[in-house]
């Protein structure tokens, strides 16, 4: 058996310690394992396992979870188990193990909007996250309606909530002419709009769906839709506007970000993060950039035009010589020079995380 890490030796010692003299302590573990839906019903290595025996068959022959260790591998995910034949305090894992079910618990919300102001008004719904955007509906007098205003929450507490508003531009059409018409004392909010609607950004094909599966309540529209539109607009790399401007035209109210093993969920208009939690998914070292679609060769393309992304490098070397740079190095040149990105190490994680802010 290998020598077991520093971090996990003394997870173990402080385990022991907790135990008592009289509790008996194993270690099971598997190393470079690729499918995380099958480990608690694969045989574990090592310990009172030894091959022989399942996590779950450990749990039906006495024994209890007291911490688990999940890292990535070379290959897959290594896990490393510790047990004790005395239950103490019990550790649930499971939503992180089994990717259970998960829903968006954001149901669309309806109030009546008061004290409107130019930029402002109220609603009388509490306890909002700041971020959380809505759309406001003006009811006419013949039953017909019309979206009036954009808005989202700047502040909210256990009485109300105040929401900032915006103009409605989410259908734009510069054949048709534009309501002047403006929000009023009265008209109704809609908060969470759509947000059941969603793109999936992940890096790999197991992780996006892994996440079509944990929340399959929500409507996904599939990324190679997302990927075909960038590889139209020559866009390898997607901006927020670019998301934004997607989310826009294809009614789209949330995007569940993967990066390493978290899940972020942040409204698709202002980019809040609603929720974060874990996910389990097979680590590959070739993570898809821009994300995981089956679009390929989405190409940069600076000059407007139809010249090849490649042909255009090459023609650029001829002038400046051989750049060394991988080509995600020289995509995020403006990124990396404002110090605003670093490229050692996961190209995709660190894109993705600069996108979202997670990195300040």
């Amino acid at each position: 058996m290998k020598l077991l890490s520093k971090s996990l030796i003394t997870i173990f010692t402080a385990t022991l310690l907790a135990q008592g003299l009289n509790a008996a302590t194993t270690i099971c573990y598997k190393k470079d394992w690729e499918s995380p839906s099958t480990i608690e019903k694969t045989k574990l290595d090592g310990g009172e396992c030894d091959g022989r025996f399942t996590y779950k068959e450990m749990l039906k022959k006495g024994w209890y979870l007291k911490d688990i260790k999940i890292s990535k591998a070379k290959k897959g995910l290594d896990y490393s188990y510790i047990l004790s034949d005395k239950e103490l305090i019990e550790i649930d894992n499971s939503d992180f193990m089994d990717n259970k079910f998960a829903k968006l618990d954001y149901k669309p919300m309806a109030a009546r909007i008061s004290n409107v102001s130019e930029e402002n008004a109220t609603i009388n719904i509490p306890n909002l996250r700041v971020g959380q955007s809505a759309v406001i509906q003006h009811n006419y007098t013949n039953t017909k309606t019309m979206l009036v205003a954009n808005a989202y929450v700047i502040d909210s507490n256990t009485t109300g909530s105040t929401l900032k508003l915006m103009p409605f531009l989410d259908l734009k059409q510069n054949a048709l002419p534009t309501s002047n018409r403006k929000a009023v004392d009265g008209d109704i909010a809609i908060v969470n709009y759509l947000y059941d609607t969603s793109l999936i950004i992940a890096p790999s094909q197991d992780a996006f769906s892994a996440t079509r599966d944990k929340y399959k309540d929500n409507n996904f529209l599939h990324s190679d839709i997302f990927g075909a539109r960038l590889k139209m607009e020559g866009e390898p790399l997607p901006s927020k506007e670019m998301i934004r401007d997607f989310a826009i035209s294809q009614n789209i109210g949330t995007i569940f970000f993967v990066i390493s093993n978290k899940i972020y969920i942040v409204d698709a208009k202002t980019f809040a993060v609603l929720e974060k939690g874990n996910i389990s998914y097979n680590f590959v070292e070739d993570e898809k950039m821009p994300f995981y679609t089956r679009v390929e060769k989405i190409e940069k393309n600076p000059f407007n035009s139809i010249l090849d992304y490649k042909s255009w490098l090459s023609y650029i070397q001829q002038f400046f010589g051989d750049d060394k740079r991988t080509e995600e190095e020289q995509l995020l040149e403006d990124e990396i020079a404002t110090g605003e990105l670093s490229v050692k190490g996961d190209i995709y994680n660190n894109y993705y995380e600069a996108l979202l802010g997670l990195n300040k």
